[in-house]
């Protein structure tokens, strides 16, 4: 809440009210030690967001993994990019904060989701040093995916929305920190074949953490969905399945070649540039016919809009 002075036949209020509301609202977001600062609200944000993490993987297609809390430390951003690598880095725009909200993982990881999301089994790939254009699409939306991941973690506590901004391998291009600015990083371990041991990062800068005493805590809107159903919905309807098909070829022939046909006969078909895909018998988007992976695919080139879709 804010706090304002007005005055009252000429009296000043109190200092003392005003010191107590400012040190309430600084303690449901972080506290001032000797020395240093702790950030309660952070522990309950890091449990929303692994639970969050482990349905986002689980829904890509690895359905037996867990993500559990690993340590948090307190280190500079040129050691945290160091031990980070070689990875793939996500830099967020996060208002209250005073700063970028970041996250990296391990670029390994990427590979295997993309090569999981593609129909293959998750096996480590080769390092690479640039990702394809697929690979970098992906890398895109599964870090907006996390920004989502991460407001939800957030709510109830600030108003935070991250809206991402940059995608990167290449820690340097990260603008806004600076190589001694210190972070404040919370680990998630993947566990569970193929991941096992994989660790995503989230870093929050120091001076961005101590930056949020003033704000206000983010308050619930009358009427609003209780917390614990909205993310049980949320949670069964990622769940729900629903048939996916694209029609490669319609040929026509004769009745006299039909019943002509033997064992061994090639009929001809024509291959389109463009497909359609439906979802459970409604037109979705248009695609082309590739391969990726080892598998044939088909990657997704533009998505219909309609009465139907959001």
């Amino acid at each position: 809440m804010s706090v304002r002075e007005k005055s009252v036949k000429a009296m000043k209020p109190p200092a003392a009210p005003s010191t107590e509301a400012a040190e309430a609202r600084a303690s449901l977001l972080l506290r001032k030690a000797e020395g240093s600062y702790a950030f309660p609200a952070l522990d309950s944000v890091a449990v929303q967001f692994a639970r969050s993490l482990r349905d986002l993987v689980r829904a890509l297609g690895a359905p037996t993994v867990q993500v559990e809390r690993g340590e948090t430390a307190t280190i500079s951003f040129a050691d945290w990019a160091a031990a980070s690598a070689p990875a793939i880095f996500w830099r967020y725009h996060a208002p209250p904060l005073k700063g970028p909200l970041l996250l990296a993982a391990p670029r390994p990881l990427l590979l295997q989701l993309v090569d999981i999301f593609y129909g293959g089994k998750g096996a480590p790939t080769g390092e690479r040093e640039e990702l394809t254009d697929a690979e970098d699409r992906f890398a895109a939306r599964l870090g907006r995916d996390m920004g989502l991941q991460l407001a939800a973690a957030w709510r109830g506590k600030l108003g935070l929305e991250p809206e991402l901004d940059c995608v990167t391998c290449d820690a340097a291009k990260l603008a806004a920190v600076r190589a001694d600015d210190e972070l404040f990083v919370q680990r998630f371990v993947l566990r569970g074949a193929p991941f096992e041991g994989r660790t995503i990062s989230c870093a929050y800068p120091l001076a961005a953490l101590r930056g949020i005493a003033g704000a206000e805590p983010a308050t619930e809107i009358p009427g609003a969905a209780d917390p614990a159903w909205a993310s049980a919905l949320h949670k069964t309807l990622r769940e729900v399945r629903l048939p996916v098909r694209s029609v490669l070829a319609r040929p026509e022939i004769s009745l006299v070649k039909l019943l002509a046909l033997e064992v061994g006969d090639i009929i001809p078909i024509g291959m389109p540039r463009h497909v359609p895909v439906t979802v459970a018998g409604r037109s979705f988007a248009l695609g082309s016919i590739g391969e990726a992976n080892g598998n044939a695919a088909i990657m997704i080139e533009h998505i219909e809009k309609g009465p139907n879709h959001d």
